[in-house]
């Protein structure tokens, strides 16, 4: 009997995925928390990431009305702060991107929002096709911060 209850209670392992290790930490390399952007003005930017980017946002802890925090992945966040004396120019190679289920609908949404849109070289209105198929666009935020939407797949 004794046999039969270990051998299902391995089994019942084997099946959930439960692991014998019960370590704190098992990852063996970083995975991205946050990404922090700083702004000038917090209630602009927040209506940005939230209407336009159509980013989930998340309880802050700090409640001091410089921070709003969203969810970009199951364990990462961006994080709005403002303080920002002014809006930066900020080369399009350094961006965000997130990736969208329909380049098709995000794009009514930009219309919406009147959202101006390009291609990486810059061409206005125009998506870019990547040789794997996905679609791209570039724009900035109010604070001059480039973002990349595509449809990638999850």
């Amino acid at each position: 009997m004794k046999k039969l209850f270990l051998a299902g209670f391995l089994l019942l392992i084997a099946i959930t995925g439960i692991s014998t290790n019960m370590s704190a930490q098992t990852k063996k390399s970083p995975s991205l928390n946050h990404i922090a952007l700083y702004v000038v003005d917090l209630e602009r930017s927040t209506s940005f990431y939230r209407d336009v980017v159509q980013l989930e946002g998340m309880e802050e802890p700090f409640k001091d009305g410089r921070h709003s925090w969203f969810k970009v992945g199951e364990h990462s966040q961006l994080h709005i702060i403002s303080g920002a004396a002014k809006a930066t120019e900020h080369p399009k190679d350094m961006h965000l991107c997130f990736s969208v289920p329909s380049m098709k609908d995000f794009l009514v949404v930009l219309g919406k929002h009147k959202i101006a849109y390009e291609d990486w070289p810059g061409k206005p209105n125009t998506i870019n096709k990547r040789v794997d198929g996905v679609q791209q666009i570039y724009f900035r935020d109010p604070d001059g911060y480039w973002l990349e939407i595509n449809d990638d797949k999850y």
